[in-house]
């Protein structure tokens, strides 16, 4: 949920994206390719962005939520799944079930 509630990122692993719908209207506003089978998905920067973690590419794309544009993807462990944002948005921690690790990211 990002947008102040208003916003909501659904990852698409079928076609390697993630949508962004909108929560009054229900309606997807942008499709935005990321890597291999995004699985999970988390704000930060205070609504700036969002992180998305890629299962199949072992990778973490990070996206403006003004532009919709990737702005970075960053290599993490095998087989990506979960993340969390830290307490002050500094960095990422992602989690990789293939080679048991945790993977933090500077924001």
């Amino acid at each position: 949920m990002g947008g102040f509630g208003t916003l909501l990122y659904v990852t698409n692993q079928g076609s390697d994206s993630v949508s962004v719908i909108s929560t009054i209207t229900n309606a997807v506003i942008a499709t935005i390719p990321v890597g291999n089978t995004p699985k999970g998905v988390a704000v930060g920067g205070l609504g700036t962005r969002l992180y998305v973690v890629n299962a199949d590419s072992d990778t973490m794309s990070v996206i403006n939520t003004d532009t919709y544009a990737v702005l970075r993807t960053v290599p993490v462990g095998a087989n990506p799944g979960g993340m969390a944002v830290s307490p002050d948005g500094k960095s990422v921690y992602v989690t990789s079930q293939n080679d048991d690790t945790v993977t933090a990211i500077g924001t």
